[in-house]
């Protein structure tokens, strides 16, 4: 059995090898994620596979900092001989490798939760739609460097807030996805999410406050006000779908124009996932 973790907080729970990963602490200022993974490998759960629960930049958590050197969730694969979170990323990219892996997160936007995955692995689709969420996004040509793009890795996202709520909410998702993947008895509740592709990041300009008017997955009709920046409208120069809008997320974007891309996992495999992997075997 694997016994060098190096920078990662590791603890294996079930019988024999790890087959299946459950990670939080990404961000170390993400705490609903970390608290639901501490009470879960201490909570006698009869796992009938090997888990290994996952507190990725343990430093991180300790001070409530999102990162100390950078920001770990952009920076995989990740690089032995990098900066501190680099290294945490090559370290925790070849763990998770040929292990199914979940991976907890906080986000300001809303509504939650909703599960990230990449298109270049069929099976995190796959996997994503059957966990109990309303939403999947596709984030392949956004960022390629989220531990999604590591082994077989869905992120499920949560409300950013330091809950008891929160909280409970990631401790059910994670439940569910043991139950999935047969580390746990029983059977998730029912999934019947839609699919969107996430495209270029809204720019925030420069002011000292704003206010978004829009719903995050609702779409916006081309020339409808999306926002305001001290008072004066944004508005659409084209239909989109607003996918991680929040006002107080990142400094510099809203968050980002998205697509619908179906309405159930056969549409999605019909008219984009094949279409997604000739383009990028094109490039």
């Amino acid at each position: 059995m694997e016994t060098n973790y190096g920078p990662l907080d590791v603890t294996l729970r079930g019988p024999g090898e790890p087959e299946i990963v459950v990670v939080a602490g990404v961000h170390g200022d993400e705490k609903s994620g970390v608290r639901a993974v501490r009470r879960l490998r201490e909570a006698g759960l009869e796992l009938r596979r090997g888990v290994a629960f996952v507190l990725a930049n343990p430093a991180a958590i300790e001070a409530g900092e999102r990162y100390l050197d950078s920001d770990l969730n952009r920076a995989f694969p990740g690089d032995p001989d990098g900066d501190r979170e680099e290294r945490i990323a090559a370290r925790l990219c070849e763990f998770v490798e040929g292990r199914t892996t979940l991976s907890l997160h906080g986000t300001e936007a809303q509504p939650t939760p909703f599960a990230l995955v990449h298109s270049a692995q069929e099976r995190e689709f796959e996997l994503a739609s059957e966990l109990p969420v309303p939403h999947v996004i596709d984030h392949w040509g956004v960022n390629e460097h989220t531990i999604t793009t590591c082994g077989f890795s869905v992120e499920i996202e949560l409300a950013a807030e330091n809950s008891e709520e929160v909280a409970a909410t990631a401790e059910r998702q994670t439940r569910a996805f043991l139950e999935r993947v047969d580390a746990l008895p029983g059977e998730p509740p029912d999934a019947d999410p839609d699919y969107y592709h996430m495209g270029e990041s809204v720019p925030k300009p420069d002011g000292s406050s704003y206010e978004v008017h829009v719903e995050n997955f609702e779409r916006v009709p081309e020339g409808a006000a999306y926002a305001t920046v001290d008072g004066e409208e944004l508005t659409a120069d084209e239909p989109f779908r607003p996918l991680l809008f929040s006002e107080g997320g990142a400094a510099d974007i809203f968050g980002h124009r998205g697509q619908k891309i179906g309405d159930s996992l056969e549409e999605v495999k019909e008219t984009w996932i094949g279409a997604e992997r000739d383009s990028r075997e094109s490039d």
